[in-house]
Formats: C-alpha cells, sequence, structure tokens
C-alpha cells in the first residue's frame, strides 16, 4: 500500500471533518483517564472508591448500550455523535471546576461519570457504524488505520504529559482539557455532511430495532462467541491495570512514571498500524484473541517487576495487540453486517465486551486486601493465557474468513446516512 492510497480517505471532505474531530477528541481523552484515577486518589486515597468512580462510568455504558445501538441506527450518526459530545463536554467541565477548586467529593465524581457513562453509551456504536458510511469498502482499511495511527500519536505525550501535569499542577487541568476537545470535535462533526437517508426496515419502537438487531447477531454466530472471550479480557484489564495499576504506581513509580509507561501502549499502536497496512488478515477473529492476550504482559509486570522502563514496554506490546484487535474487528464487521446494522451489532458486542468491567472494578480493591496485589495481577495473567488459548481454539473463532481484498471502485460507499 503506498503512502497516496493509505491517506487517500483524508480526500473526502465528510471523512476529513470527521477524522479531525476524532483526533481533536482522543488528544483530551489520552490524559483524563490519568487525571481522573489521581484526583480521586488525593480524594481518598482508597483503591475502593477509585473502583466505584470507574465503575460509575462502565455501569450505565454497559446498561444502555444495546439501546444506544439502536438509537444509532435509527437517528442520524453525526446528530447523535454531536450531542454526545456537547453532553461529555459539559460533564467534565463540572468534573475539572470541582477539583480545581478542591470542592470535588468522591460522590459528585460518580454522579458525573455516571452520566459520562450513559452518554458513552450511545457514542461507541455511533462512532463504530460511521466508515462505512462515509468511504467505499477500497479506502476503509486505510481509514481504519489512520484512526488507528492518530490515537497512537497522539496518546503518546497524553499519559505523560497527564502524569506530570498530575504532579504540577493537579489532576483537573487534565480534565479541563479534556472537556475543551469534546467541545472542539462537536463542531468538526457539525460540518460533516451527509444526506439524511431512509431507513424502510426501521420498527415503530426502538424496543423493535434493538429485537431486529438481536436477531441479526445471533444468525451471525460469530459475534457472541468472541464478546464472550472480550468480557474476560475487559473486566481484568479495568480491574488489574485501570483501577489497580495506579495504586501500585502511586507507591513505586509515581504518576508521572505511570504516564511515561502508559505512553508505550499509544507507540505500539502507531508502529503495529504501519505494519498492519502490508498485513492481509485472512482470520480476524483469532487475530483478536491473540491481541487480546498480548494485553496480559502489563499486568505480568505489575506483579513481579514495577519498573518504568519495562511497564513501557510491556504497554508497547499491548498496543500492539490493540492495534490488531480494532483493525481485524473493524475490517470483519465491515464485510459480513450490512450499514442498516452496524450500530446495533457493535452495541451487542459492546455490551458483552464491557458488562464485566465494574465487577473488575469494583473486585480488585477486596481481592487486592484479601491477598496482595502482586497475587490478584498473576491471577489475571493466568486467566487471560487461558482465555486466549480456549478461544483461538473454538471453530467459529478461527475457521471464519475474511473475503480477499477487492479492486477499487467494485463497491461504493455505504447509504450515506449519518
Amino acid at each position: 500500500m503506498s503512502l497516496r492510497d493509505h491517506l487517500s480517505p483524508l480526500e473526502d471532505t465528510n471523512f476529513r471533518r470527521f477524522f479531525l474531530g476524532e483526533v481533536i477528541n482522543n488528544a483530551g481523552s489520552s490524559m483524563a483517564g490519568i487525571a481522573l484515577s489521581f484526583a480521586v486518589l488525593a480524594i481518598s486515597d482508597s483503591v475502593t472508591a477509585l473502583g466505584w468512580v470507574a465503575a460509575a462510568w462502565t455501569v450505565p455504558m454497559v446498561a444502555f448500550m444495546l439501546i444506544g445501538g439502536a438509537i444509532s441506527d435509527r437517528l442520524p450518526r453525526t446528530l447523535v455523535l454531536r450531542g454526545c459530545n456537547l453532553v461529555q463536554g459539559i460533564v467534565q467541565a463540572i468534573a475539572a471546576t470541582l477539583v480545581l477548586t478542591h470542592q470535588a467529593q468522591v460522590w459528585e465524581l460518580v454522579a458525573l461519570q455516571f452520566v459520562g457513562g450513559t452518554v458513552f453509551a450511545v457514542s461507541y456504536p455511533a462512532f463504530h457504524g460511521m466508515v462505512p458510511i462515509l468511504l467505499p469498502q477500497d479506502q476503509r482499511k486505510s481509514a481504519y488505520l489512520l484512526l488507528g495511527q492518530s490515537q497512537g500519536m497522539l496518546a503518546i505525550a497524553g499519559p505523560a504529559i497527564a502524569g506530570v501535569l498530575v504532579a504540577t499542577a493537579g489532576a483537573g487541568w487534565g480534565l479541563g482539557v479534556d472537556a475543551l476537545t469534546y467541545l472542539v470535535a462537536a463542531g468538526f462533526l457539525s460540518a460533516v455532511r451527509l444526506p439524511a437517508g431512509e431507513r424502510p426496515d426501521r420498527r415503530p419502537s426502538v424496543i423493535g430495532d434493538f429485537a431486529a438487531g438481536w436477531s441479526f447477531v445471533r444468525a451471525l454466530g460469530w459475534v457472541l462467541p468472541i464478546a464472550s472471550c472480550s468480557l474476560v479480557f475487559n473486566a481484568l484489564n479495568s480491574g488489574s491495570i485501570g483501577v489497580l495499576g495506579p495504586a501500585i504506581a502511586r507507591g513505586t513509580i509515581g504518576s508521572d512514571g505511570w504516564g511515561f509507561a502508559r505512553s508505550g501502549q499509544a507507540i505500539g499502536l502507531l508502529v503495529a498500524a504501519i505494519f498492519l497496512a502490508k498485513l492481509v488478515i485472512r482470520r480476524p477473529l483469532r487475530a483478536c484473541v491473540f491481541g487480546f492476550t498480548l494485553g496480559a504482559l502489563p499486568m505480568l509486570l505489575l506483579g513481579t517487576w514495577v519498573n518504568t522502563g519495562a511497564l513501557a514496554v510491556a504497554f508497547f506490546v499491548a498496543g500492539v495487540g490493540s492495534a490488531i484487535i480494532n483493525l481485524a474487528w473493524n475490517l470483519v464487521v465491515q464485510e459480513k453486517v450490512r450499514e442498516d446494522m452496524l450500530s446495533r451489532v457493535m452495541a451487542i458486542d459492546g455490551f458483552f465486551s464491557f458488562v464485566a468491567m465494574p465487577i473488575g472494578q469494583v473486585a480488585v480493591g477486596p481481592l487486592s486486601h484479601a491477598f496482595s496485589a502482586r497475587d490478584v495481577e498473576l491471577g489475571s495473567v493466568a486467566v487471560c493465557v487461558l482465555v486466549g488459548l480456549i478461544g483461538a481454539t473454538r471453530p467459529i473463532i478461527s475457521n471464519l474468513r475474511l473475503d480477499p481484498p477487492r479492486e477499487t471502485g467494485d463497491d461504493e460507499a455505504g447509504v450515506a446516512r449519518a
């Protein structure tokens, strides 16, 4: 794939505006997670409290994801994304103000995270339904890689800057930057212009649309098995890395060391995207399972050798795994799922992938007290490897193949409706 082919999606005005909005959004989000974690720890110094704040975001995200997918297939997706960005920007601005003025309480951050998670339940399936309606099939792989590369490039500095910012100025500034990027991203999405289009098979209600999507997913057969593997990996990752990781780092390498180490994941995303542009993926679901398993390496280091450089390398490997997952999953969905079902399929996959995350976030605190942080991390590694072996050998996962690439012009962009 030549550089011109790789950048060709940016020649489309609507995709370029969508892409810029996503880039700006990722710039702020790359700082927000670390800033929020250390803001909570500064208030309560409790892993359990941090787990509750994290779970306050994931619980509504999971609870409303299925309805969010139906809404995103029912309404213009650009309208959905604009509204979601505006609400999330306001929510994050309130959180930043509370933290900066030293008025923040744990319950207030829990409430704000609950709103943010609810909004994400709608924006997640809407976002993942955009590329196929913006671009023809022969440009979609390049588009997915561009999105992955931009995420990697912008996230390289984000966690490191957030770590330094937390250590010097305070966590509120990281949350403030994230709030601003949501609002700017909404502006770019407002400039995306596509015809409204129609949904001739739209049901009289959102619940009817969801039921039709559920039947479609059951008929496909492969969505729920791979989502079940993702369920386990995400639960372990959210607890062992998202909650327990910052707590371990606070007593060892500090917030700046943790931010630097987390930047390694972004570098892995960026580097992997460059090589994946030349790689033909034939068995995408098996590639997803392999990518999940690579994410266990940071847990192994957190349980054995907490060193900034070593952790950065481990997160680099995890970033490579994330790049493989993102590309493989997006390619299989855009090939095997028709456009009017995209958001519902992504929502159903997202629901089962994320449903156990609150359990991991809330359970990791009590488990680390009952045993030890080291035991929790190493136990998570063992479960990751076991589930990876089981998933990779399931026929429904290992046998699914992608069709050979089509020639340019064989497929037009999906129904222009966003």
